[in-house]
């Protein structure tokens, strides 16, 4: 039987609403001080387990959606207090955060007795069940980075952005850093790497291993569009940010090596795409890409090579080699975009970019399209950048 013994470690409470436990739910119009207690919100059990409740005492159907498996809900079972409830045993496949939300009677709903985080363009609950394989995320008693919010004006969209950094614990001590420009995926924004991923305490427990170099993470929100145009963009807007007014910004205002060969920009599904399409479009700004689960052509109906023309800097080899030190692709081997990945493989294979050098392409066993697989590949890639 498995047995975690650290399901109760403090990187589990900290989320986007708070940095401690989650208070309980007591009966609606009880008071507060001394109403019944209703067994509702998430519950990880040593073996791995989950059960999650909600009251809904008038309710005629309630289930558990998951993000991920958002075709085939959980449905729940009712207690004669009202609270419905869902036990799962554990999945060595199925670990990790995982959002969630109920569907009342077939209403969405978030209780704000579980915990949440921001995906899937909105609030949402998840529940973190235990992942053998990720012990690099849990708090330890090492020295801890800061984040710190960041606003700046941009002239793309004619309006203020904000962006989070994170610095190494040494940096009140001095000295230059390099960068990583870290974007989320589709529907997430520049929280989700802390409070998904836990990127600062990957961060924090490599760089005291000494298994990284220590870098700034640079995270912005990347569901971004043009002023005057409300439709969502996937590049113009977020290269003009970046490049154009957030790079000139942590450059004036944090202590950064101010060269491409200390530049590095990856990301997540969608942000993976943005990396790309920035990185090889501007190969004078940044020497480390890595596409985590994720795409080198533009998402949308034409995927073709011919019209992505950003790919074309790869057909020239020498220039390649000579502007990026690392070209890093990776994704977990349950990816439901798996498709789109080999695709991806094809294009590489037939034009010879399989062969560079500095190409590196991975697959992580047992792990599907989500921030469980993030966090495991955010850890390799954090370990092979600015090494030279």
């Amino acid at each position: 039987m498995q047995n975690f013994d650290f399901i109760d470690n403090r990187v589990f409470d900290d989320r986007t609403t708070a940095f401690a436990p989650q208070c309980g739910q007591i009966k609606p119009g009880d008071n507060p001080f001394t109403g019944t207690p209703l067994d509702t919100g998430t519950k990880v059990f040593p073996n791995g387990d989950i059960e999650i409740g909600i009251y809904a005492p008038n309710a005629r159907e309630v289930q558990v959606v998951f993000g991920i498996r958002g075709n085939s809900p959980y449905p729940m079972t009712k207690g004669e207090n009202g609270v419905w409830k869902l036990h799962l045993a554990y999945d060595p496949k199925f670990k990790g955060p995982k959002a969630f939300h109920f569907s009342v009677d077939g209403a969405e709903v978030v209780s704000p007795f579980c915990s949440q985080y921001y995906s899937h363009s909105k609030a949402i609950n998840y529940v973190e069940i235990p992942d053998p394989d990720a012990p690099f995320v849990l708090m330890q008693d090492v020295p801890h980075g800061a984040i710190t919010t960041e606003y700046y004006w941009s002239n793309a969209q004619q309006t203020w952005q904000r962006c989070l950094v994170y610095t190494p614990p040494m940096y009140h001590e001095g000295g230059e850093y390099p960068v990583l420009y870290l974007q989320h995926g589709m529907g997430e924004n520049e929280t989700s790497w802390i409070y998904n991923a836990k990127a600062n305490h990957i961060m924090d427990n490599l760089i005291a291993e000494g298994k990284a170099v220590p870098f700034i993470i640079v995270m912005n929100d990347g569901m971004v569009h043009m002023a005057g145009d409300m439709k969502r963009k996937d590049g113009g807007a977020l290269a003009d940010n970046i490049l154009k007014d957030c790079l000139p910004m942590i450059e004036k205002k944090y202590r950064v090596k101010k060269d491409k060969w200390h530049r590095a920009i990856a990301g997540f599904s969608m942000g993976s795409m943005q990396a790309c399409v920035i990185a090889l479009s501007h190969p004078e700004m940044f020497s480390y890409v890595g596409l985590f689960s994720g795409f080198m052509r533009y998402l949308g109906n034409d995927t073709s090579y011919e019209t992505n023309a950003h790919l074309k800097l790869m057909d020239d080899k020498v220039r390649f080699l000579k502007e990026f030190k690392l070209f890093y692709r990776s994704r977990g081997s349950e990816d439901g975009y798996m498709s789109f990945f080999i695709d991806d493989d094809k294009i590489c294979s037939e034009h010879g970019y399989d062969q560079y050098p500095n190409y590196e392409c991975k697959i992580v066993e047992g792990y599907p399209h989500d921030w469980a697989v993030l966090r495991v590949l955010l850890h390799d890639f954090a370990q092979k950048i600015f090494r030279d």
